[in-house]
């Protein structure tokens, strides 16, 4: 038996490593939200669109994220965990391209201050980017319950940034 042709060339087509990496998130997610907490009083929206830019002395980049929270409790440290997939472009005096990442990350704080953390892979669409980590450390405003949200950090590949975003 022979695979047809639009079925090897969809495969090699988008890289094997970005397909295994959704499914593992998918599976850390899955498995994480069944230990959800049932305690929540005033949770987080679950789904953020954000976007942001970022500059470095003659480094610049634009992202955009959508970030999917896994698990929420406001009674514990880390108050909350999420997944998020973003899209971003830079440039610099000698290259320019586009990346695409996976990040896994965690919230803390209770209130409307809260220190962010994140890290996944990196895949560089196009450029000569040779950044296989993508990470991010930062500070992000959002109160429980309402929609908007800015942010505010230190990134891979993003640089230093300020960001600002919904949630529904």
């Amino acid at each position: 038996m022979t695979i047809p042709n639009f079925i090897t060339h969809f495969w090699y087509k988008i890289p094997q490593k970005v397909f295994l990496t959704l499914i593992f998130i998918g599976c850390i997610t899955a498995s994480l939200h069944a230990q959800e907490t049932k305690s929540i009083q005033n949770p987080y929206l679950k789904t953020t669109l954000h976007g942001g830019l970022g500059f470095a002395v003659l480094y610049g980049s634009a992202t955009i994220n959508l970030e999917r929270m896994v698990t929420q409790s406001l009674d514990k440290k880390i108050t909350a965990t999420f997944a998020k997939v973003g899209y971003g472009t830079y440039g610099s005096l000698g290259d320019s391209g586009q990346y695409l990442f996976i990040q896994y990350g965690f919230l803390t704080g209770k209130k409307a201050g809260h220190f962010e953390m994140s890290a996944g892979p990196n895949f560089v669409v196009n450029g000569d980017m040779k950044l296989p980590v993508a990470a991010s450390i930062g500070y992000r405003h959002q109160r429980p319950g309402k929609s908007f949200l800015y942010r505010a950090g230190i990134a891979l590949p993003e640089s230093i940034y300020f960001g600002m975003g919904l949630s529904f």
